[in-house]
């Protein structure tokens, strides 16, 4: 019954307001839905083209930009241009309105806020209740949520009441507490979903299989992975062990919802409702080809107050193409994580991060972390039980991978700490890529 009002309670507010987030509701679904009809394409066109008219005609920064014939006339900016010059991006039309912060703590160790405007925030509702759907979540839903909490967003009584969110500390993850998180959902009689960091599905994962017995939980709808890689083994493990499909999500704070994996598949379905999304090459603005790994940049359709268009959100992606009803549309193929934490070989070439993942394969690792100390040097730090004896192989396969001149050192730790952004980092690169691949350039 409390499900049922608080649904009812949620669109009354809305019809209250004017239906504005249900309109937006329906427009998502719309754009998503029929994405290659003349309707959808020209709804897609006038909301990029609004856009960028409204960012040069009140933006000091885009403002040069008012000759533009298209969206490659802007130029690609990142958080850097941004905060140095942070005025420059707001619109002179909402100075004076209601905007909202949105703050990320910054798991590079670099704070980033900017602003939405309220008919932002009504698309980003409309957005996470569209994607809430497809993985199976419905408003009302009690929502099992892992993260880390702070004052940016942490709700009151009220709020945690009104959206029924059970608030779990990603901090709090060790065996006992994940044995007391699965006996809450278990004994929460209602239809519930889980949110979480992807890691914390491995830590899930990892304390199953030790108990070696399936948690009971009636009545859990969806699983969504958020903020980082979801393995492919855990994403398997967790769907087995729970018995629904296992989704991952791409979001970010500065923007939200950019796409999400579909229950049948892989492939990141992409926003187009609310983002233009564009892949291109590493080391220039070229797009970059089908399937090739790219910088994902973003256009927000619909931040007004602070228009961020051609935005580098530092994610490396690829993108291909999908069909589904005879409809082909483009999707993300792959996230593979940011630019700055891509592993290099010896040669300076660039290496999927998924390579990392090959020490999954080696039994009694309880963490792991990479580190890419420098061009050559390796250091894997690892967390093991007492019956570990797999380091030479370790050491042999990722000199297969990486050359055969690189020094990998392994570090044995009792712990690998949690970033203070509650994230779990499983791969570091601390020299930077752009000099490294020049350098291996010019050798060349």
């Amino acid at each position: 019954m409390l499900q049922v009002f608080r649904k009812t309670l949620f669109w009354s507010l809305d019809i209250l307001k004017g239906g504005i987030v249900k309109n937006h509701l329906k427009d998502v679904k719309n754009i998503l839905e029929n994405f290659d009809s003349i309707e959808s394409r020209l709804r897609r066109s006038e909301t990029l083209n609004k856009l960028l008219d409204h960012a040069a005609n009140t933006t000091t920064y885009y403002g040069q930009f008012g000759n533009f014939k298209s969206l490659q006339d802007f130029p690609v900016i990142n958080k850097n241009v941004i905060r140095d010059q942070y005025d420059d991006f707001r619109s002179t039309a909402f100075i004076d309105e209601t905007n909202y912060q949105a703050y990320t703590s910054g798991s590079t160790g670099t704070p980033f806020k900017v602003y939405h405007d309220k008919n932002k925030k009504n698309r980003h509702s409309a957005d996470v209740t569209y994607f809430n759907q497809k993985a199976g979540f419905e408003i009302g839903n009690k929502l099992f949520y892992v993260r880390h909490w702070d004052q940016y967003n942490t709700s009151t009584p009220w709020m945690v009441w009104r959206k029924n969110v059970h608030m779990h500390p990603v901090s709090r993850l060790t065996p006992t507490d994940i044995k007391h998180l699965l006996n809450a959902m278990s004994s929460d009689t209602a239809t519930k979903g889980l949110l979480c960091y992807a890691s914390v599905l491995d830590e899930i994962k990892r304390y199953v299989d030790n108990i070696n017995q399936i948690p009971h939980i009636k009545r859990l709808n969806s699983i969504v992975a958020i903020s980082e890689t979801l393995k492919e083994d855990t994403k398997k493990s967790i769907e087995t062990y729970f018995g629904i499909p296992v989704v991952s999500r791409y979001a970010n704070v500065e923007n939200g919802i950019l796409a999400q994996q579909s229950q049948k598949g892989n492939d990141f379905h992409i926003n187009w409702a609310s983002y233009f999304v564009e892949i291109l090459q590493m080391d220039s603005d070229t797009p970059a080809k089908t399937d090739e790994p790219g910088r994902i940049v973003i256009t927000d359709l619909y931040n007004y107050c602070m228009p961020m268009i051609r935005y580098d959100t530092g994610d490396i992606g690829q993108m291909g193409p999908c069909s589904e009803n005879g409809v082909a549309y483009p999707v993300l193929t792959k996230v593979e994580g940011r630019k700055m934490d891509m592993v290099l070989n010896t040669k300076g070439e660039m290496v999927s991060p998924y390579v990392v993942y090959h020490i999954l394969k080696y039994p009694h690792i309880k963490q792991y972390q990479f580190i890419q100390e420098q061009e050559k040097m390796y250091r894997i730090k690892l967390n093991v039980l007492p019956e570990f004896d797999s380091g030479k192989k370790i050491i042999s396969e990722f000199k297969n991978h990486l050359g055969a001149e690189a020094e990998i050192l392994l570090e044995f730790v009792e712990d690998i700490p949690l970033l203070s952004s509650g994230k779990r980092k499983f791969v570091i690169n601390k020299i930077h890529m752009s000099e490294a691949q020049e350098r291996s350039r010019l050798q060349a």
